[in-house]
C-alpha cells in the first residue's frame, strides 16, 4: 500500500511537471505569431521578423527607418556576417522587418539572433551619427537624381493625407539630419514588442525544429492589442503640381484613390484588379493602348497600375510620356476622357476572353507540389509584411471563377468617379509654361 501511494505521489509530480512544461511551451510559442512556409530550397533556411508600424500623425518623418538601422546594428552586428549567412533590414510604410538566412541546423541561432531586436538599443552616440550618414547616402542613391521618385512621394503626401501611407519612409536630407537618437530609441522601445511581431520561417524548415527555436526565446507577450492597418480616404480633391527639371524628359504621373461601395475580400479584389489592369494595358477594344498610342499617338509610352489599399479602397496609377506634339495637359485630358469612355462601355466580351486566356500563369500549377509551395511561401511573406492574414490554398483556389467580366466592369466603372486625385507634370520649365 505504501509503495502504491509512493507511485501515486511520484506519478502526480511527474504529471504536474509535464503539465507545467506543456504550459511553458505553449506560452513561449504563443508569445509571438509565426508562419511556416517550407520550400524545396534544400540546405537553406530563412527567418524574417516583421514588426508592425503604428500610425502616429505626429511621428518624425524617417524615424522608423532610422530606428530600424539602429536596432539592426545594435542587435545583430557581426552575427549577420559569415560565408553561410545573408541578412537584411527594411522599412516600409506598414512595417519594419529583419531577415537572416543560413543553414537549417542554424535555425535556433538565426531565430535567437533576430529576436535580439526586441532588446533596447545600446549604441554609442557616434555609431548613431554614422547611421544617419548612411541614410543620407541611401537618399542620394535612391532619390537625389530621380525626380519621378521625389514627385511620387509628394503625390503620396497629398493622396494619402492623414494615413500611414502619406509620409516618406526615408525623408529629405534636412529631415534625415534632424533625426534624434533618443527619439529613435523611444520609438523602438514602444514598437518592438512580441505582440506587434510575426516570424516567417522559409526554406528547408520543419515544424518541430521551429517550435524548439521559439521555445528557446522565452518571449513574453504584452497585453496591448497588436497593431493593424487602417485606411480612411480623405475628402475628394484634385491636386496638380509641376516639377521642373531641365534634364527630365516630359512625363506625367497621374494617381487616384477611390472608395468602393462595399468591401471585397482582399485577395479576390487584388486578383480582379490585376486582371483588369492587364485588359486596360492592351490595344484590344477596351484597352488604353489603342486610343492613346497606336491610333492617335498621344502617349509615346505608358504604364498603368491598379492595386488595393485595403478591402474597400483602390488606387490607379498612370505614368506616361507624351508623343511628339502633345503637351502634358493634352495628355492628361486624353487619358481622362479615354478612361471615362472605356468605363462607360465596359470591357468587351472578346477582350475579356482573350486576356483571361493569357492569364493562365497568374496562379501556380496547383498540381505541382514544389511550385505550389514556393508560390505559397512568397504569397504568405507578401501578406504578412503588409499586415494581412494570408489565406489558405483552398480559399485561393476558389477565386478564379469569381473573376467575371461583370465584376471587372464594376471595378472599372469606379475609376472615373470622384476620389482623391494627384497629378505631377515633370518636364523642363519651358515645357510647363
Amino acid at each position: 500500500m505504501t509503495r502504491f501511494r509512493t507511485w501515486l505521489t511520484v506519478g502526480a509530480i511527474g504529471f504536474t511537471g509535464l503539465a507545467l512544461l506543456a504550459y511553458q511551451t505553449s506560452v513561449s510559442i504563443n508569445a509571438i505569431a509565426f508562419h511556416i512556409t517550407p520550400t524545396d530550397t534544400t540546405g537553406r533556411a530563412e527567418v524574417i521578423l516583421r514588426i508592425a508600424r503604428p500610425f502616429d500623425p505626429d511621428e518624425q518623418v524617417g524615424l522608423a527607418h532610422y530606428a530600424e538601422h539602429l536596432a539592426w546594428y545594435s542587435a545583430i552586428g557581426e552575427d549577420a556576417r559569415g560565408p553561410d549567412r545573408h541578412s537584411g533590414a527594411w522599412t516600409s510604410h506598414r512595417a519594419v522587418f529583419y531577415s537572416l538566412s543560413g543553414k537549417p541546423e542554424d535555425l535556433p541561432q538565426l531565430t535567437a539572433t533576430l529576436a535580439r531586436v526586441f532588446d533596447p538599443i545600446t549604441l554609442e552616440a557616434r555609431f548613431a551619427e554614422e547611421e544617419r550618414e548612411i541614410i543620407q547616402r541611401e537618399y542620394q542613391a535612391m532619390f537625389a537624381n530621380d525626380i519621378s521618385r521625389r514627385a511620387d512621394e509628394a503625390l503620396s503626401a497629398v493622396l494619402h493625407e492623414g494615413t500611414l501611407l502619406a509620409s516618406s519612409v526615408i525623408g529629405t536630407p534636412a529631415q534625415i539630419h534632424a533625426l534624434d537618437y533618443d527619439a529613435a530609441r523611444v520609438w523602438h522601445r514602444a514598437t518592438h514588442r512580441p505582440e506587434n511581431a510575426v516570424f516567417i520561417f522559409r526554406g528547408d524548415v520543419g515544424r518541430l525544429q521551429i517550435w524548439r527555436a521559439l521555445i528557446g526565446l522565452r518571449l513574453e507577450r504584452g497585453h496591448s492589442d497588436p497593431v493593424t492597418f487602417h485606411y480612411q480616404m480623405g475628402p475628394e480633391i484634385t491636386h496638380l503640381v509641376d516639377f521642373p527639371d531641365d534634364s527630365a524628359a516630359p512625363r506625367m504621373i497621374w494617381r487616384r484613390v477611390v472608395v468602393l461601395d462595399a468591401p471585397i475580400q482582399f485577395d479576390l479584389l487584388e486578383a480582379r484588379l490585376d486582371h483588369l489592369r492587364a485588359m486596360l494595358d492592351t490595344n484590344l477594344p477596351g484597352g488604353l493602348a489603342g486610343p492613346l498610342r497606336f491610333d492617335a499617338r498621344i502617349a509615346r509610352e505608358f504604364r498603368i497600375d491598379l492595386y488595393p489599399i485595403d478591402a474597400q479602397h483602390i488606387e490607379l496609377r498612370f505614368h506616361a510620356s507624351p508623343d511628339t506634339g502633345t503637351s502634358l495637359p493634352e495628355l492628361r485630358a486624353a487619358f481622362e476622357a479615354t478612361l471615362a469612355d472605356i468605363a462607360a462601355s465596359g470591357i468587351p466580351a472578346p477582350t475579356y476572353q482573350r486576356v483571361m486566356a493569357r492569364m493562365d500563369r497568374y496562379w501556380p500549377d496547383w498540381g505541382d507540389h514544389d511550385k505550389t509551395r514556393r508560390w505559397m511561401a512568397d504569397y504568405t511573406t507578401d501578406r504578412v509584411l503588409a499586415l494581412r492574414e494570408p489565406q489558405s490554398k483552398r480559399v485561393l483556389q476558389e477565386i478564379p471563377p469569381q473573376i467575371t467580366r461583370e465584376s471587372l466592369n464594376t471595378l472599372l466603372a469606379a475609376l472615373p468617379q470622384s476620389g482623391r486625385t494627384a497629378i505631377a507634370f515633370i518636364a523642363p520649365q519651358e515645357f510647363l509654361e
